[in-house]
């Protein structure tokens, strides 16, 4: 299910893919012009869009493409150094015990923790 933001530039308006809109999808770039045609279903302000209802005319926003495009590369890597130095521990599923012998970062903090309560 898409959600849009469209606007002519003076009013916005935002539409629910109610039903398949085969011309329109993630990858679809924002500054996409397309022409809204027939009655269209309003609900609480939020206009429900079908393929019959909407024609996409084509076009783009360069600056708004730029930024997408920017958007959706640095989503691909936003987890991509786990384990790494400086990155997040790995991922224990729940009910698993991690093998505490072979961390270096348990122990550490044990032993940190050690020196800090004895005087």
């Amino acid at each position: 299910m898409l959600r849009l933001q469209m606007t002519d530039g003076h009013t916005t308006c935002v539409g629910l893919e109610f039903k398949h809109l085969s011309k329109i999808s993630l990858n679809t770039p924002p500054g996409t012009k397309v022409k809204l045609v027939g009655s269209i279903q309003v609900k609480n302000g939020i206009l429900l869009l079908e393929d019959s209802n909407i024609h996409v005319l084509g076009g783009e926003v360069d600056h708004m493409v730029e930024k997408w495009e920017l958007q959706r590369s640095l989503a691909k890597h936003s987890r991509s150094n786990i384990g790494a130095e400086g990155g997040p521990p790995p991922f224990v599923p729940f009910g698993q015990v991690r093998d505490i012998a072979h961390d270096n970062t348990a122990s550490f903090f044990f032993f940190f923790f050690f020196f800090l309560i004895i005087p």
